[in-house]
């Protein structure tokens, strides 16, 4: 198997060959669609941007859509027909992976000066970095998703049930998040607020539960104390000898509150989710769990785009606060072991709130302690 990856831009497209360590740049869009590619057999894989591949419709102002949905099934039968694997790659991803490939973005506001620094297109530099990443990171590699044409208004129904999600959690989060969550005297809030008032209500009881037996397991390789748990939510017992063992004030209340708020909304209501069209689950609200929450409440995947305040909480500013990775995130051109160090960390840290989340829906759902 031999991994192509392609970018399209300004009508051409840019096909890199991995095997040949060849790059194929500014050939016709048709040159795609009819998979008209140098080297290209049966058995091998084509990996592009997720964007350039949904339907360009008329007066539609997306640039990064390319083909009109005829393309687009046309591309699917070529595919079909020579046993060609076609997967997308997420768009959002790829300023990252240039970074990791030792891309300066600072060098990316000119062509030129680019090409100067480098030897390269900015164009060739992206479907490098692609493989690059992709070859290095086996994991992201299997997550790709297979590409299959669909209409803009297809695709609008089977995810409206997310993107309406996403809008009630930041039309929640929102005023909390401005005024101090109902935990800065200077604004009248979070009287009114359940998430607040569950917080400043259970605390202890959270802390206590926590802290159990003093250990969580949660798999063979993750290991954590009731202390870890209490320290990614922002919770702290006192050390000092005065005080020992008695809970200090809530050092980050966005990050409990964030997490709160994925199970219970300000309102008093449990968090719920839609379905798509054609579930058998269709036109119900039912309560979220982990899964989705971390999907879609706290942004944890590869295809999306604006995920809402939620995930900017988590992923701006409390993955990385609780990450013990030196930096925080990767420098330019990081090597396999910060790469590797990055990963484990980030993951590490999802397995900690997974852990305070299922103790958090004991209490909230099943012992309506709200």
């Amino acid at each position: 198997m031999n991994l192509f990856t392609a970018d399209v831009g300004q009508g051409k497209v840019h096909i890199y060959d991995s095997n040949r360590d060849i790059a194929y740049l500014k050939l016709p869009q048709k040159r795609l669609i009819n998979l008209d590619i140098d080297g290209l057999e049966s058995g091998d894989v084509i990996v592009i941007e997720d964007a350039h591949l949904r339907e360009r419709v008329e007066g539609g102002l997306s640039l990064a859509h390319a083909f009109f949905i005829g393309e687009l099934e046309e591309l699917y039968r070529n595919a079909e027909k020579r046993q060609i694997t076609i997967l997308l790659f997420p768009q959002k991803k790829t300023p990252v992976v240039r970074k990791l490939a030792g891309y300066d973005p600072e060098h990316r506001k000119s062509n030129s000066v680019f090409m100067k620094v480098y030897g390269i297109s900015t164009d060739e530099a992206d479907i490098r970095s692609i493989n690059q990443f992709l070859k290095r990171d086996k994991e992201a590699f299997k997550r790709l998703k297979k590409f299959k044409p669909i209409t803009q208004q297809e695709y609008q129904e089977q995810n409206q049930h997310k993107f309406d999600f996403i809008q009630e959690c930041n039309l929640d989060l929102n005023p909390a998040r401005t005024q101090g969550y109902g935990f800065d005297n200077y604004y009248d809030y979070g009287d009114d607020d359940a998430v607040t008032q569950f917080i400043k209500n259970q605390k202890h009881e959270l802390a206590g539960r926590l802290m159990g037996d003093g250990i969580f397991d949660l798999d063979s390789d993750s290991t954590f104390t009731g202390e870890d748990l209490m320290s990614a939510v922002g919770l702290h017992y006192s050390k000092s000898k005065s005080k020992s063992g008695e809970l200090n004030a809530i050092q980050s209340i966005s990050r409990l509150y964030t997490v709160v708020a994925s199970i219970l909304r300000p309102n008093g209501d449990l968090r719920k989710r839609g379905f798509p069209p054609g579930h058998k689950n269709e036109g119900k609200k039912l309560n979220v769990f982990w899964k989705w929450s971390k999907e879609n409440y706290f942004g944890c995947k590869s295809f999306h785009e604006k995920q809402g305040v939620a995930s900017s909480n988590y992923k701006q500013h409390m993955r990385p606060g609780v990450s013990k990775f030196k930096g925080k995130s990767l420098s330019i051109g990081a090597n396999d072991k910060e790469y590797n160090s990055f990963k484990t960390e980030r993951s590490t840290v999802d397995k900690k709130i997974q852990e305070v989340w299922y103790v958090l829906r004991e209490m909230i759902v099943e012992d309506r302690l709200r």
